[in-house]
């Protein structure tokens, strides 16, 4: 497994759901990442909370790929992430802070953060 390491904006939309881009290590563009909260009226408006994420593989021309999300707060504005791709074995985890309303951070495909 190559050691993917990443970059990640998220928006909070009025819905609650967030809209976002990211790349990594391995990317030659930013990509778009959209994620539908499961729980519509959960966390009065916060980033924590349970999503479904999708985005674009960039390795594999033409795939989705659908994750559940999972976004807990560390203290006020950090947070760990943790994404489990649906269907296959892959996660991911990072950590993010909030500036300005956006959720900014890092992701990777090894050693989850604690």
């Amino acid at each position: 497994m190559n050691k993917l390491i990443g970059r990640f904006f998220f928006k909070l939309t009025d819905s609650k759901n967030l809209i976002g881009e990211f790349s990594n290590n391995f990317s030659k563009r930013n990509f778009t990442e959209s994620a539908d909260r499961t729980i519509p009226n959960a966390a009065d408006g916060k980033f924590d909370g349970e999503y479904y994420s999708t985005w674009h593989d960039d390795e594999k021309e033409h795939i989705s790929v659908l994750a559940k999300l999972n976004i807990t707060r560390k203290n006020e504005n950090i947070f760990s992430l943790k994404w489990e791709i649906v269907n296959e074995t892959g996660k991911f985890w990072g950590e993010g802070m909030v500036c300005d309303g956006i959720l900014i951070g890092d992701y990777r495909n090894f050693d989850p953060i604690v």
